[in-house]
């Protein structure tokens, strides 16, 4: 078996991402019950370009090393295996939901079935990634260029379908960070790698960032709401694309850097 050496800021920034998840998911909610807005929903909005680009980028860095992997052994470990932990979390939510709470076996069972082709409620990302893998592992086995799919996948981000199926409209906006995390995964350990030996230069850059993503989220039209972010100028066709590459690369070097202080 291959083996993956660990790298502290890689699971820095998978621990980031998952944080801004949770977070706005508890901003959102609490903002639904109280029809209030917090300190969180100023953060969450800051975010918005880059917080799920990051989870799905992260999620793929390491998917060259094992891409070539046999199929039965690739599909357990990046496929079977976030699969299962999918329908174990939607059997209990649903069980105690509608099972317990409810009294209602024929619904949580239909719901439960239902699950399966929609993926239910937060755990929609766990559902893509299994997706996510096995269309990779599909262009990998089927020898497409990256030429081929990296500019399909941009466009979709860029075009944002909505479509009746919520795993075909978040695949078209998520599919091409997962992609580039895969395709660029050797590349950015590098960048990562460069920054930490520059940590100055790398902090003065990421200042230069933030202010940058901060301008263009909150520039004029934006509208920080109870359960939702309006994003201002970063709202553009082909901005928000560039925004969520930056910020997600600004969030892997901060992680490298942090992971070096004392």
């Amino acid at each position: 078996m291959e083996k993956i050496d660990r790298l502290a800021w890689v699971d820095a920034a998978k621990g980031v991402s998952i944080i801004l998840v949770v977070m706005m998911y508890s901003a959102y909610n609490t903002g639904e019950y109280t029809g209030q807005v917090g300190f969180l929903h100023y953060v969450i909005g800051f975010a918005t370009p880059f917080r799920m680009p990051e989870f799905f980028l992260i999620s793929g860095l390491f998917l060259s090393q094992v891409i070539a992997r046999p199929w039965l052994q690739f599909v357990d470990r990046r496929v079977v295996h976030y699969l299962y932990f999918y329908v174990l979390w939607v059997t209990i939510m649903l069980g105690l939901k509608i099972g317990v709470y409810e009294l209602d076996l024929s619904k949580m069972l239909k719901e439960l079935a239902f699950a399966m082709a929609q993926p239910y409620g937060v755990l929609w990302f766990v559902y893509l990634l299994a997706i996510f893998g096995l269309v990779t592992k599909l262009f990998y086995q089927l020898s497409v260029p990256a030429w081929v799919v990296l500019p399909v996948a941009i466009g979709l981000e860029v075009w944002s379908p909505h479509s009746a199926s919520y795993v075909v409209t978040q695949f078209a906006a998520y599919f091409v960070f997962f992609y580039l995390g895969f395709l660029t995964g050797p590349a950015i350990l590098k960048l990562v790698d460069l920054c930490q030996r520059y940590p100055a230069r790398a902090w003065a850059a990421l200042c230069v960032w933030a202010l940058v993503n901060g301008v263009l989220v909150f520039s004029s039209g934006y509208a920080v709401q109870p359960v939702g972010m309006q994003m201002g100028s970063a709202v553009l066709p082909g901005m928000h694309f560039v925004l969520a590459v930056a910020g997600t690369l600004a969030l892997c070097i901060a992680c490298g850097l942090v992971v070096q202080l004392p």
